[in-house]
């Protein structure tokens, strides 16, 4: 596993291209940490765990191998369609319940329209 240092500047320059403060990526991936656990993560002083990194992952729109790749100075794979059921569930997951019932009366609005064009 790559180390603390590297994983952790992977984590900075994404949250950085997000444009997100640590204290939104502890709340938008439901850690029970403050943000300078964030800060401690991306300065190699403490790595995440396997179950940290992936709901960072979620909420950076990629994987923990590729995060792991990219620590490790290898490119990250080749993007997965972003149409995919599993991409689909994965962003329902990462939404509170109240979310999660806005999203599904959206879907049925647009299964609706998309009945009413045919």
């Amino acid at each position: 596993m790559p180390s603390a240092t590297n994983i952790g500047a992977v984590i900075r320059r994404l949250r950085e291209r997000w444009r997100l403060t640590q204290q939104d990526v502890v709340e938008y991936a439901r850690l029970e940490r403050s943000a300078s656990y964030i800060s401690s993560i991306e300065t190699g002083k403490t790595s995440p765990t396997l179950a940290e990194l992936e709901a960072m992952a979620i909420v950076f729109r990629t994987n923990v191998i590729d995060l792991i790749r990219e620590a490790q100075g290898e490119e990250p794979a080749a993007p997965a369609p972003e149409t995919s059921f599993a991409h689909i569930l994965e962003l329902l997951r990462a939404l509170d319940p109240p979310g999660q019932a806005l999203a599904e009366e959206l879907l049925k609005v647009l299964v609706a329209h998309q009945g009413r064009n045919r």
